[in-house]
């Protein structure tokens, strides 16, 4: 059962929408093994404070017989891990070291053990009139990483290599852990209850919400105000360049007719600044502008989008008008318009 979806990206960073990315497959599998299941709950994107620490654990399995972290890593290239337990990895060829995935895992167990401990009468019931503890119960922690990496197993510690695991593979390595009913009833291990799966599940979410909620009221307080700004006074900015209104292909912003005028480019030569001598073309790598003056050509896709800063566009064309749409948000918005009388 998944009790908190993967939440969606909101940033502009492109390493980390792809470190969103690694998270979204990772809770891809989680679902699709476990999100029917009552006995096994999972929450994406926890966060969690105690003692004046704070921890945001990728995923979070309960089940059962105890808890499964889950540290995910989008990571390209080659992973080693030295026998002191020390990080490396390769990119296009150059080795740097990176922090271990699975102490950071570890770490947010004992926090989470911490902050759990610290609420058992809401959680667990009583055995002969005595609290449950948390004694006995599983802590597992696990890194997830890309299933493109390459990693050196061989030259891994053992506890380590157990822990790493590829995406793929990730929902299998938690049913292991898991394991059976039978197993686990020889071993006598000691096993929450449905309503204490509920409770602990419940408190998690309530817990997190409180201080996001908190965490938003420290963000939103309003700046003291100057002597000379009264509090009915709004500030006004200066006007946009260009104004915007929906396209119908998509609903998001696009340039307003009545922002420019009739035959106005967008784009200027790289090489000259020429920006009305120029032809509209098509090539290997996409539209780009030829200019008249230098014969220098200059690509029509924009550095980045100005919706929300992803750098990766497509450009399309429609009679005279080239419109570019961001990859990421769809946002769409006019590069470049083709003046009368040129091919």
């Amino acid at each position: 059962m998944i009790l908190k979806e993967k939440e969606a990206y909101s940033g502009t960073d492109e390493r980390g929408y792809y470190g969103h990315k690694q998270e979204q497959d990772v809770a891809f599998h989680l679902r699709r093994e476990f999100g029917d299941s009552e006995q096994v709950r999972i929450i994406h994107d926890l966060v969690i404070e105690h003692g004046g620490e704070r921890a945001q654990i990728d995923h979070l399995v309960i089940h059962p017989y105890g808890f499964i972290i889950i540290e995910s890593k989008s990571i390209v290239g080659e992973v080693q891990v030295n026998a002191e337990g020390e990080w490396s990895r390769s990119y296009k060829g150059n080795w740097s070291g990176m922090p271990s995935p699975i102490r950071q895992a570890e770490l947010q167990k004992d926090l989470l053990h911490a902050l759990l401990s610290n609420n058992l009468a809401r959680l667990l019931g009583k055995l002969l009139g005595i609290q449950t503890k948390l004694g006995g119960r599983d802590w597992q922690t696990l890194c997830a990483v890309s299933s493109t990496v390459i990693l050196h197993r061989e030259k891994m510690p053992r506890g380590v290599a157990d822990k790493v695991v590829k995406t793929e593979f990730v929902a299998g390595k938690v049913k292991e852990i898991i394991g059976n009913g039978v197993s686990a009833f020889i071993k006598v291990k000691p096993r929450f209850t449905l309503l204490e799966l509920e409770n602990l599940g419940s408190f998690l979410l309530e817990h997190a919400a409180t201080h996001q909620a908190d965490t938003e009221k420290v963000e939103q307080k309003p700046e003291a105000q100057t002597p000379s700004q009264s509090a009915d006074t709004v500030p006004v900015s200066e006007p946009a360049p260009l104004s915007y209104v929906a396209t119908p292909e998509s609903g998001t912003p696009g340039p307003s007719a009545e922002s420019e005028a009739p035959g106005e480019t967008l784009l200027t030569c790289k090489q000259c600044g020429e920006a009305d001598n120029l032809t509209g073309m098509y090539g290997q790598y996409g539209y780009y502008v030829r200019c008249g003056s230098c014969s220098t050509n200059t690509t029509m896709k924009q550095p980045s989008c100005p919706a929300c800063g992803w750098k990766s566009v497509r450009v399309s064309k429609d009679g005279p008008s080239y419109t570019a749409a961001c990859r990421k948000c769809d946002h769409q918005y006019l590069v470049y318009r083709q003046a009368e009388g040129k091919a």
